[in-house]
């Protein structure tokens, strides 16, 4: 699903944030990226998530060259192909938990009541697993 090959990130002047990274993540796979605070974590976060480009290397998300798709391409992927579990949440305080929930929902241009439904859904299968 998502192939990194030789992905290096250098932000100028010279600051190599990234280096020769590879990694392969199959669909439906479940992985954790840990390591000592500057090891590149977040920069490889960033490029998997489509949020920046790497400066060396190749990347295919779904047998695609991610360099050849357009910003509105990488930006239908990111909405509809991938997702974060962000450390410290990054919730919209303005929004009440279901508000924050059915967001994406929303930028993804599911009706009202569906997007209703689904946070619904969402809440109470977290709730029965924490019972």
């Amino acid at each position: 699903m998502i192939k990194l090959e030789n992905i290096s990130k250098i932000y100028p002047p010279k600051l190599h944030a990234l280096e020769d990274a590879s990694l392969s993540i199959s669909q439906g796979e479940f992985i954790a990226i840990m390591g000592k605070s500057g090891s590149g974590k977040s920069t490889l976060m960033n490029i998997i998530g489509f949020l920046d480009k790497p400066t060396t290397g190749h990347m295919t998300f779904l047998s695609q060259d991610v360099k050849a798709l357009t910003q509105t391409e990488l930006a239908n992927l990111r909405l509809r192909e991938i997702g974060f579990v962000f450390q410290n949440f990054n919730l919209l305080p303005r929004l009440n938990a279901w508000r924050n929930v059915a967001l994406p929902m929303a930028y993804a241009k599911l009706p009202r009541q569906k997007r209703k439904e689904n946070a619904f859904q969402l809440s109470t299968a977290r709730a029965s697993r924490l019972n």
